[in-house]
């Protein structure tokens, strides 16, 4: 399987906005929107960090994540769930999320310890 680019993202979903879709095409471009930026940033090599404007959970709600605020403070290690992503571009607030990261689930052994 070839790895998705975004340049391959921009594509699809110009091709998938450009005819009538169906409910599952829906699905496909939400999935499409979500990854693009992502995508980009890593093409441009800037680490683990995803840019964030605001808008619902990008990951379930139980991912573990660690967050920037626009005011520049870390939170490290929290569910995604915990946090409002919500931000208003009009009345930017200094504990808005500007930024977050997937923090990789750590390997256990069979007591559960790491």
């Amino acid at each position: 399987m070839k790895k998705l680019t975004a340049e391959k993202c921009c594509q699809l979903l110009d091709s998938l906005n450009s005819n009538g879709m169906s409910i599952l095409e829906g699905y496909y471009v939400e999935a499409l929107e979500i990854a693009l930026p992502i995508l980009e940033q890593q093409e441009r090599g800037e680490g683990e960090w995803i840019e964030w404007k605001g808008g619902e959970c990008p990951v379930p709600a139980a991912t573990p994540v660690e967050v920037k605020f626009r005011k520049g403070r870390v939170n490290r290690k929290e569910h995604a769930g915990s946090w409002g992503w919500l931000s208003d571009e009009d009345e930017p607030r200094p504990y808005d999320i500007i930024a977050y990261r997937i923090i990789p689930e750590q390997p256990t052994n069979q007591n559960g310890e790491q």
